[in-house]
């Protein structure tokens, strides 16, 4: 039996081609599409609007954060999405990262904070509360909408786990998976979508490298240590990935991160370890190894996660 499975990606290609790509994701079996929130990409919510009109599947923010817009702005903006596909969106909340802050000039000192007094507040609008002078008296769902929370620190996935209606593990290692996912189960009912890359092939794992810069700059000192990263490193990998510099970026990590938080090996291997995972999450979320090669990327995975 083929694991749940969706895609998630980053708007760094316009608007059009990720309604293609979704769409040939939906062809192949997904469920569900993630759209990051990167500030000064493409907007989510524009991307959502369109994939949600352009395919059957359930869209997300994945995720959107405290900063970059007003909570109150946010809440306005997932109910909109909702009244156009009504059943078919889930918010998606986070305290975001380097790449959509830094660009904005951000750098909150309580993010925990942030994010917990918006997940509330985005909860109680999205039920039909007042809170001060806030309400959003047009929306009026049949179901609640759910939530997801997405974060790697334990405040924030004991929120999610304890409040949310689904855990986000974005590149959670997987051989770290399964005590996540009994942390997370034992603490409340929220559901669990697991992302991480896929190194399928020696192409694949050049591909995938880069995107772990991402971590790399935005992961607790104690995991940049634990992965051989210094904080000189790290702030040359931040600088090269806040200019673009990605496969720059990519010759300062270690080709050991692609083994820790992805998941290598041939296709059949890769296969055979997401399915061995299969009771630790309830939907695996592809993320996108290198844009030119997207469609490319999504058939091949496909093949993979429909036999795991």
């Amino acid at each position: 039996m083929s694991v749940p499975w969706g895609v998630w990606f980053e708007p760094t290609q316009p608007v059009r081609r990720l309604v293609e790509l979704a769409r040939l994701g939906e062809s192949l079996g997904a469920e569900m599409c993630f759209v990051a929130d990167e500030g000064t990409e493409r907007d989510v919510y524009v991307a959502l609007t369109a994939i949600v009109e352009g395919t059957g599947l359930t869209v997300a923010p994945a995720i959107t954060n405290p900063f970059s817009r007003h909570p109150v702005a946010t809440a306005a903006a997932i109910a909109t999405l909702a009244e156009l596909a009504p059943g078919r969106v889930m918010h998606g909340l986070g305290v975001g990262g380097s790449r959509v802050l830094q660009p904005l000039g951000m750098e909150p000192e309580r993010p925990f904070t942030a994010l917990r007094e918006t997940f509330e507040l985005n909860r109680r609008l999205l039920a039909g509360e007042t809170v001060g002078e806030a309400s959003l008296p047009w929306f009026r769902p049949d179901e609640p909408m759910p939530i997801a929370v997405a974060g790697r620190g334990p405040r924030v996935q004991r929120l999610a786990a304890e409040h949310s209606d689904c855990v986000i593990l974005s590149a959670a290692p997987p051989a770290q998976l399964p005590a996540a996912a009994e942390r997370i189960r034992s603490s409340g009912s929220a559901q669990i979508a697991w992302s991480a890359y896929l190194a399928y092939s020696d192409t694949e794992r050049r591909r995938v490298l880069p995107h772990f810069s991402y971590m790399a700059v935005d992961a607790p000192a104690e995991v940049r240590a634990a992965d051989g990263l210094d904080d000189a490193t790290t702030a040359e990998v931040r600088r090269l990935m806040l200019a673009g510099r990605m496969h720059e970026a990519a010759e300062l990590l270690p080709d050991a991160l692609v083994d820790r938080y992805g998941v290598a090996g041939t296709p059949a291997e890769v296969s055979a370890q997401i399915g061995e995972l299969r009771d630790c999450f309830d939907i695996f979320m592809l993320p996108m190894n290198e844009e030119a090669t997207s469609a490319d990327h999504i058939q091949a995975s496909a093949k993979i996660l429909n036999n795991a």
